[in-house]
């Protein structure tokens, strides 16, 4: 059946307001999302950037990188690296317990503690820092499936040479901050500034961004460059070691301080401790001995009663003292020798450590300007060496000194002082009387390279004695190295050694008297340098060594290797009038230089002189060569030059006989070379 014209006009009026209104809707939508998009990136453009910012990204705090601790040859003692820390957001975790049993295995942690960190509804919570490489390797896959557990990155303290100078540089704690050492008493310097970063984040929370920021070196914590020379700090260590081993010792400690300006250019200390892993080790050994321990300083600081009496004007250098025959009465006490010396020039007193001879020179001196003179050193008061807590010594006022107690200091009894102290004090008596203020840092220089700190002497020079008298002390000194002294055992064949030998008691605090078996064995001395170069203060300290108790035979010979090679290392060269082959004393259970016993009679009392030797007890020994010419060693070798083989060209690398070795009859040497002159 046809439809009508009226049908037909109305079905297309229908069609045409369906199109209409479907355009309509079209177009209102349109609009819709036209006035949607004004109001978003128009209207609430900030709220909605806060928002995306929020989701995406955060302002994350980070502490900025510690500085460097360089040694004086530029080499890296401490340095900061990256390394990953695991954290947890426990009100996004499900299932606590689950995890935390994954967890726990990995992490060496027990299951139930973990468990309880993962739950709750915190924000925030570390599941463990420092994490090693495996761990990291083995966590990698879970945290980019699990919800709630990300990596963080971390700076962490690293000391790339294990022990050396451990007990100097200190340690960290696990947030970068200075616990110990330098570490500690240049926090303010080393610590990185913290600042806040946006860091961007994809949907599982994991860092997107890894752009680097180099305007950050800016807020880097400073670079810190010390005096302390590797090389030499190296042989130091391993000279105290042997001195310390070989004479079943407790520990110890060896300094080499410059004695022009005071700068530490090694500092160690025996047993060793390694700041990679302070929590192993037992803390006791994280303590710096030769900075804060006090010790009494035995027979080293009769020197300074023979300065005091040359200052006086009262005695001179060849003034005579009648040391008793080895027995000499102060009150109700007797002062012993370890000799019975008669008439002792008063560098002889110094070059046979007699005690009665100094006792007397205080005696006449007064304990009042006596005093003075000590003070004029330093000694009671603080070095001003830039490491943290050490300690002013001990010295009491001269008005409180009884006549027993005026020739107790005079031989280094009943005052104390720290390595340091003792040393910084002989460099005073080598640079010709100007007191030196220890010091183990040289410069401080920031992230945009500027030296934000340097060194340097304050004020004008603190003079302790005259130049003069610094000669006839001198001259003293040299006299205990002598074969007959109370050190031939710090004898370097070629080079003009002097020094003195210190073996103090150590006193018992439980019996309130000086014990008979504990000593402090001690020496401290220098070589004489080429002109133009600075003397080098060496101190080597054993405490309670037991195979022999003096300073002569336990310190001495340790001192003699650090100086062997400081002399090879900075080029000195040999006098020909001194230089030969080098002696070895047979080792005696005695020695001259022992501290006093007036709290009664001991067996080092009865003990004979470690110099008494007889030239049928003199044995050669063959030196160390290494790192030395041919000229050099020549000189040495002086008659047996003609039996010398020399293989390669440059500095000697080894040498047959070994170094320590008897020299026999008829022995040949052999030196191979290597490298530029």
């Amino acid at each position: 059946m046809k439809r009508t014209k009226r049908e037909s006009k109305k079905e297309r009026r229908s069609l045409q307001n369906r199109i209409r209104l479907v355009a309509g809707l079209v177009v209102f939508c349109l609009l819709a999302v036209v006035v949607r998009a004004w109001f978003v990136q128009v209207v609430g453009h900030d709220y909605y950037l806060a928002r995306q910012q929020k989701q995406r990204s955060a302002n994350v705090l980070l502490t900025c990188e510690r500085g460097e601790i360089l040694a004086a040859d530029g080499g890296q003692l401490a340095i900061t690296v990256k390394g990953r820390s695991l954290f947890a957001e426990p009100r996004k975790i499900d299932d606590s317990k689950r995890l935390a049993k994954v967890l726990a295995p990995i992490l060496g942690q027990k299951v139930k503690a973990l468990e309880k960190r993962l739950s709750g509804e915190r924000g925030f919570v570390w599941v463990k820092r420092s994490l090693t490489q495996e761990q990291i390797k083995t966590l990698k896959p879970l945290c980019q499936k699990e919800v709630g557990l990300a990596f963080s990155e971390e700076n962490h303290r690293v000391y790339p040479n294990r022990e050396l100078a451990g007990q100097i540089l200190g340690f960290t704690n696990i947030d970068c901050r200075g616990q110990e050492g330098l570490e500690r008493y240049y926090d303010k310097y080393l610590e990185g500034r913290q600042v806040y970063l946006e860091r961007e984040y994809d949907a599982k929370r994991q860092v997107v961004d890894n752009s680097e920021y180099p305007e950050l070196d800016y807020y880097k914590g400073k670079t810190v460059y010390l005096t302390i020379d590797r090389h030499m700090q190296a042989w130091a260590e391993a000279a105290l070691a042997d001195a310390v081993i070989d004479s079943r010792g407790r520990s110890g400690v060896a300094l080499v301080m410059n004695a022009n300006d005071g700068a530490l250019l090694a500092m160690a200390q025996y047993p060793r401790f390694n700041p990679n892993s302070k929590r192993k080790n037992n803390p006791a050994l994280w303590r710096n001995r030769s900075a804060v321990d006090l010790m009494e300083p035995g027979s080293t600081f009769k020197i300074f009663t023979l300065v005091a009496a040359l200052e006086s004007g009262l005695f001179k250098i060849d003034d005579q003292i009648d040391c008793e025959e080895g027995k000499y009465r102060v009150g109700r006490r007797t002062i012993h020798d370890t000799h019975e010396y008669g008439l002792l020039r008063l560098d002889e007193i110094i070059k046979y450590s007699s005690n009665i001879g100094c006792s007397k020179i205080v005696e006449r001196l007064g304990a009042e300007r006596f005093y003075a003179t000590l003070k004029k050193f330093g000694f009671g008061t603080r070095s001003g060496i830039d490491y943290p807590n050490e300690p002013s010594g001990r010295m009491r006022s001269w008005r409180k000194w009884r006549p027993v107690d005026l020739c107790n200091v005079a031989f280094g009894q009943g005052v104390s002082m720290t390595s340091v102290q003792l040393t910084a004090a002989y460099a005073a008596l080598a640079n010709g009387g100007y007191r030196v203020t220890p010091h183990l840092v040289s410069k401080i220089v920031n992230g945009a390279g500027w030296t934000v700190y340097e060194y340097r002497r304050e004020g004008l020079p603190i003079r302790a004695c005259s130049a003069e008298i610094t000669r006839q002390v001198d001259a003293a000194l040299g006299m205990v190295v002598e074969d007959d002294g109370t050190a031939p055992r710090a004898q370097i064949p070629g080079f003009r050694v002097a020094g003195k030998t210190g073996t103090s008691q150590k006193f018992d605090f439980k019996k309130k008297s000086y014990s008979h078996s504990k000593y402090w064995a001690s020496f401290v001395g220098y070589v004489d340098p080429p002109a133009g170069q600075s003397r080098k203060v060496v101190y080597v300290m054993v405490d309670e060594p037991k195979k022999s108790i003096y300073g002569g035979m336990v310190a001495a010979p340790a001192f003699r290797k650090i100086n062997q090679r400081l002399i090879s290392y900075l080029n000195y060269v040999p006098n020909s009038e001194l230089a030969g082959l080098s002696v070895s004393v047979p080792e005696k259970n005695c020695s001259c230089d022992t501290a006093v016993k007036n709290v009664g009679e001991s067996p080092a009392n009865k003990c004979c002189s470690e110099a008494e030797t007889g030239s049928n007890q003199l044995a050669l020994v063959v030196p160390d060569f290494t790192g030395q010419t041919i000229r050099e060693a020549l000189t040495r070798i002086g008659s047996y030059h003609n039996r010398v083989k020399i293989s390669g060209h440059g500095r000697i690398i080894s040498q047959e006989p070994a170094p320590g070795s008897r020299l026999e009859p008829g022995v040949e040497f052999i030196f191979r070379l290597s490298g530029e002159i």
